[in-house]
């Protein structure tokens, strides 16, 4: 497959072509945003567009682009969602939320540029104002008053998703009808999550790869099966699963420290309906204090009341791994820093799954 890029050219070509207000505006920068979290997909690149409006009353701005190559590969069962599917389910997520993300512009007519792209509504920062919420923790930009105002929000925004986008199947959304069952859904939570995470096994064995206890964890998942541990799942809410700290962020400016969230990347690439606790920001030691405030007061329930349900969340991370592992797999057999720590989570997964309850 060949390499996908976003020149200077084509994001002007888009800017001015797509984005309402700008038919005259000028790119200032065009910034990939490396993809470091778990949302990271291989057929998709998103940037940051820094941009400089014609009218002078206007005051600089940036947009974000996603874009994805026009044919990508065959994908397995559990596949990143296509732009088309992102577009759908991120209206669907504005129109029963207040979750701030951008509505985003999709074409896939390829008549502007060689690839479709999700364009989004330009907004008053720009790329040298705003940082992954990930690398502000990093660098200790934030004081403990603003540590607990940002958890707080991110808690009530899922609470919202959880507790508002709901439908009565489990499985992967659909195009077209997100709400509409696909060929691996169903009534049973621990049905659809079980024969995801047994495709995941079987096309990394179909592949040969042999530095996964297949074994062990069929074993343990044969056990958690007989004690119906995911079957306390009964409401299918939408899940961003993939979503972390590293697709959110802040600024950086001192004069927005009190406004928390400056922005939200589209990276809902592995959505799905399941259970609320498979949500990435339950991955152990989360979540804080303040996130689960917020999550509570919003919509969202209790994830985790019995031992048994610390077991379930044993699950989700180790199938958190495999879902990474195999979109940071390389093509040509190299292996990365992201690969070795999916790899890591997946066995340190397996190893507490040897001695956790079921009942």
């Amino acid at each position: 497959m060949s390499s996908l890029s976003l020149s200077e050219e084509q994001a002007q070509k888009i800017v001015n072509g797509h984005l309402p207000g700008h038919s005259e505006s000028t790119v200032q920068y065009v910034k990939e945003i490396k993809n470091d979290g778990y949302s990271y997909t291989p057929h998709t690149r998103t940037y940051m567009i820094d941009l400089s409006p014609n009218n002078s009353s206007t005051a600089p701005c940036s947009c974000f682009i996603v874009i994805a190559h026009p044919n990508p590969t065959n994908s397995p069962e559990y596949a990143s969602h296509t732009l088309p599917l992102l577009s759908t389910i991120i209206h669907q997520i504005l129109s029963r939320t207040d979750i701030p993300i951008a509505k985003p512009i999709l074409d896939t007519s390829l008549s502007t540029v060689p690839f479709p792209f999700l364009l989004s509504p330009a907004s008053p920062i720009s790329s040298s104002t705003i940082l992954p919420l990930s690398a502000a923790r990093k660098a200790g930009l934030l004081s403990p008053e603003a540590q607990i105002r940002v958890d707080l929000q991110i808690g009530r925004l899922l609470g919202q998703l959880h507790g508002n986008v709901q439908n009565d199947w489990f499985g992967v959304p659909l195009l077209g009808s997100p709400d509409a069952p696909s060929d691996d859904a169903g009534y049973s939570w621990q049905e659809t999550f079980t024969g995801l995470l047994e495709s995941l096994l079987s096309e990394f064995e179909g592949k040969g790869r042999k530095d996964l206890p297949y074994q062990e964890i069929r074993g343990y998942l044969s056990r958690a099966i007989g004690s119906f541990l995911f079957d306390d799942a009964d409401t299918p809410s939408l899940i961003w699963f993939t979503g972390s700290e590293d697709d959110i962020y802040i600024s950086t400016e001192s004069k927005s420290s009190s406004n928390g969230i400056a922005a939200i990347l589209p990276n809902v690439g592995h959505a799905l309906w399941g259970d609320p606790l498979l949500e990435s920001f339950f991955l152990p030691p989360n979540p804080s204090a303040a996130f689960q405030e917020g999550y509570l007061a919003s919509g969202g329930k209790q994830t985790i009341v019995f031992p048994r349900q610390k077991t379930k969340r044993l699950w989700y991370s180790l199938f958190l791994g495999l879902v990474v592992l195999r979109e940071r797999s390389g093509s040509d057999g190299t292996s990365s820093t992201n690969e070795s720590a999916a790899l890591e989570l997946i066995k340190q997964s397996v190893r507490a799954l040897s001695s956790a309850p079921n009942y």
